[in-house]
């Protein structure tokens, strides 16, 4: 199955209400359309993880990230907007249109525009955000590829929308902050154009 053809029925299955497995711009992952009630319970229960803590949200541009989440000062948010899409993830403010499910305890959402343009379309073609978590057992490293997440997850559709094994994970920068915060260093620098992280 191509990529292009693999985004499109992936979108499908994610409409129905399936947790589905995805290759993305860094690790393979467990996706669940974030619009649908009750997706962040079953995307838990499929992990296996406890807990209420939101997930990673994944956009189709930065436009609709921008509707939902702030940074705290205008410089991050033109830096942002020069990485994105890419491997970094920005923790931001929510503003009143991020439902609660999305907000994390701090007060804050995790978003990333991926880099991986099928990945984008799919989110486009599903009609709204995906929750998405790293294809792993509590407690066990992530999987490294697709198969791998298949022999984790065996139940779960897998679509291959290309991308092969994976990349350095992303930075995460906490822009809730002036100036942001690096959490983690990964695939792009922070601020960008300064070099390696």
């Amino acid at each position: 199955m191509t990529a292009a053809r693999a985004s499109v029925t992936a979108a499908a299955a994610l409409r129905a209400g399936e947790i589905v497995l995805l290759t993305t711009d860094t690790v393979p992952g467990l996706h669940a359309l974030a619009t649908r009630p009750g997706a962040a319970d079953e995307l838990r229960a499929t992990k296996g993880t406890s807990g209420a803590r939101p997930f990673l949200l994944l956009f189709a541009d930065a436009a609709q990230v921008l509707a939902c989440g702030r940074t705290a000062s205008p410089l991050d948010r033109d830096r942002l907007l020069r990485v994105w899409p890419g491997p970094l993830t920005a923790l931001l403010c929510p503003t009143a249109e991020a439902p609660a499910a999305w907000v994390h305890e701090r007060r804050s959402i995790a978003v990333r525009v991926p880099a991986h343009e099928s990945l984008r379309t799919l989110i486009r073609e599903a009609g709204g955000p995906l929750f998405s978590t790293s294809a792993n057992r509590p407690g066990q490293s992530p999987a490294g590829d697709l198969a791998s997440a298949c022999g984790i997850f065996p139940l779960l559709r897998a679509y291959d929308l290309g991308g092969g094994s994976a990349r350095p994970p992303s930075t995460i920068v906490d822009l809730t902050v002036s100036p942001g915060r690096v959490v983690r260093a990964g695939a792009v620098a922070w601020p960008p154009g300064e070099g390696p992280p």
